[in-house]
């Protein structure tokens, strides 16, 4: 009987350690978004120079996933400012393997050059965009993609159903900004990406949520690391 009491005071403690540990990761979370808004911390860092709007513990990521696949293809929806891209690219030299292609709306003046980055205007769901990067998917070994256009869960949901075939096995959908609607920022943003990723999920079996991208506590992209894990990686 004293044992059983100890194991659950333990257990409790434990609960409560865990739960005093997402309190502190989430509210430092919350302060360093929002901090953005006065022209700090992740509105504030470059790359080599180019403005690149992500959390660096995620970039840190990256960089050990792209080491890890050696995609021969990223695609990238959401360009901006071309920060990421180059840092895609960047890495993509380090390895001596890969291209990134990025997809926006928008043409940018000063977005980095690179030979290995292609740039695409259009919107990442339209056919003409979607055919090209399924030319060119097609013919890469290994292909890893991106989200970072519109945050709206019905076009982030209908990119994930029309990149998630470009996927190979092994590789990765990741879906960026998926801490808001209060996950644990911008509570007022309504249905995102997190929403667009639960839904996914429901009709993708092959994907899967890989936590272990998250060990470094605080990601803009939780539950967004989607490892594809089908046989084949173009469907047919």
């Amino acid at each position: 009987m004293q044992t059983r009491t100890l194991a659950r005071r333990a257990q409790r403690r434990l609960e409560q350690t865990k739960g005093y540990r997402t309190q502190v990761i989430n509210r430092f979370h919350r302060l360093w978004y929002r901090k953005a808004g006065q022209g700090g911390t992740w509105h504030s860092i470059h790359f080599l120079g180019v403005p690149i709007w992500k959390n660096p513990l995620d970039l840190w990521v990256y960089q050990e996933i792209l080491f890890e696949i050696k995609p021969a293809l990223i695609v990238e929806s959401g360009t901006s400012f071309g920060g990421s891209a180059y840092y895609l690219a960047k890495v993509c030299d380090w390895l001596d393997r890969g291209r990134v292609v990025s997809i926006d709306i928008e043409e940018q003046s000063g977005r980095p050059l690179h030979p290995r980055i292609e740039y695409l205007t259009g919107s990442s769901t339209s056919d003409v965009i979607l055919t090209k990067i399924g030319n060119l998917a097609r013919d890469a070994e290994t292909v890893l993609v991106i989200l970072d256009s519109c945050h709206e869960k019905d076009h982030v949901l209908a990119e994930l159903r029309s990149y998630s075939p470009f996927v190979t096995s092994g590789s990765y959908i990741i879906v960026e900004d998926t801490n808001v609607n209060g996950h644990p920022v911008n509570k007022k943003f309504g249905p995102g990406p997190m929403e667009a990723v639960d839904s996914f999920l429901l009709e993708a079996p092959e994907f899967s949520i890989d936590r272990s991208r998250e060990k470094l506590l605080m990601t803009f992209n939780p539950r967004g690391f989607l490892r594809c894990n089908r046989d084949n990686g173009l469907s047919s």
